[in-house]
């Protein structure tokens, strides 16, 4: 993506204290407000700001020479108001005017130079350190407060997927999920460095219990949620059966114990345990399920038989010819063979129905012949 900047602009710039600049739609008091606002505006809301970004910003909306805006962004780099940022790490101006030449797309990022105290920092560095931070040894203030805004900011985003989750799917853990919001929404109103390292400082009481809360949400919706799922949608299945269920001391006790865990608003440290008594009490309810189908086709098959009887009964007795009442009778031995072979209860009896009505039909319509 083309940056907007020219060599010849870069080339220009002068490195060292910051020159007043003459000749400029405004006085330069004016504009270093206009310019440090422009930067400290973007700051807040993203931890940093893109140089050519700032640039194109104030010269567009201010009808001034870009070539100055950029000028005065490199002294006030020079003076430590403000550091430049490439790919995580500090560099010089000058090294950031060596890497324009070279490539003027380069993503150099600007942040305020606002540093908290050496003791905040490390309080806050140890705090992060005790949780796992990947970038908790980073000694660099900049560096590590961004590293923490854009763990901040993936955290915020997270919880807000999984919060419309259970808000839809009334799942657990919205209470949590409150709390975290809450909690990097402190975080995030302001996202320069300073203000981040300065709101986890007084967020370090709840730091270590925020990451603990996190890690398990994250666990349970993105790994857990599928199981749950599974778990809540079986349940009312389960209640169908139960009084069978219950006739199984192991299994009695293990519905029992997993109704608990479904019903709990916290049952985030309960899922391997939900997990082994959901297969004791499937083992059971999918033995009774069987016994039921095998119920079914048995009674199925004694129906078959008896329609089977009476029609033979009733054909001999009406003196139907045998070419015709035969194919009948074939069809219903053919269905009752079918039964074996379907897999639910529903099945079963819609093919048995199905049989007798159209063998009825069919004995009827010899009738009226």
């Amino acid at each position: 993506m083309e940056s907007g900047l020219k060599k010849k602009w870069i080339k220009e710039i002068e490195l060292g204290p910051r020159q007043i600049l003459f000749g400029l739609a405004m006085d330069d008091a004016r504009l270093t407000d206009l310019v440090l606002s422009c930067i400290t505006e973007q700051c807040t809301m993203h931890g940093q700001a893109a140089l050519s970004h700032i640039i194109t910003e104030v010269s567009t909306q201010n009808s001034l020479p870009a070539p100055e805006i950029l000028q005065m962004i490199f002294g006030f780099v020079h003076e430590l108001k403000l550091c430049f940022y490439l790919e995580g790490r500090q560099i010089p101006a000058l090294e950031a005017k060596q890497k324009l030449m070279a490539a003027p797309d380069t993503e150099i990022r600007v942040v305020l130079n606002k540093k908290v105290p050496v003791a905040t920092f490390k309080a806050v560095q140890q705090a992060f350190q005790q949780v796992g931070a990947p970038f908790a040894d980073y000694e660099d203030q900049h560096a590590f407060a961004f590293a923490a805004l854009q763990m901040f900011l993936q955290w915020h985003r997270d919880v807000k997927s999984f919060y419309a989750r259970a808000r839809t799917d009334a799942c657990p853990g919205r209470d949590q999920m409150k709390m975290l919001l809450a909690f990097t929404g402190r975080l995030l109103h302001n996202q320069t460095a300073h203000a981040v390292l300065t709101d986890c400082f007084k967020q370090l009481d709840h730091l270590p219990v925020a990451v603990r809360t996190f890690q398990t949400i994250r666990t349970f919706y993105t790994k857990d949620i599928g199981f749950w799922d599974q778990l809540v949608q079986t349940m009312p299945q389960f209640d169908k059966n139960l009084p069978r269920i219950k006739e199984n001391p192991d299994a009695a006790a293990a519905y029992s114990h997993l109704a608990d865990i479904v019903s709990s608003l916290h049952p985030f440290y309960q899922i391997q345990t939900a997990r082994d008594l959901f297969n004791t009490v499937n083992t059971c309810h999918k033995q009774i399920e069987s016994q039921k189908l095998e119920n079914c086709r048995w009674q199925a098959k004694e129906k078959i038989d008896a329609v089977i009887t009476k029609l033979t009964a009733d054909m001999a007795a009406n003196n139907i010819d045998p070419d015709l009442r035969n194919p009948i009778l074939l069809r219903l031995r053919q269905t009752k063979q079918k039964f074996s072979l379907l897999p639910d209860i529903r099945q079963v009896n819609r093919l048995c129905r199905d049989a007798v009505d159209l063998a009825t039909d069919q004995f009827e319509e010899l009738m009226d012949t």
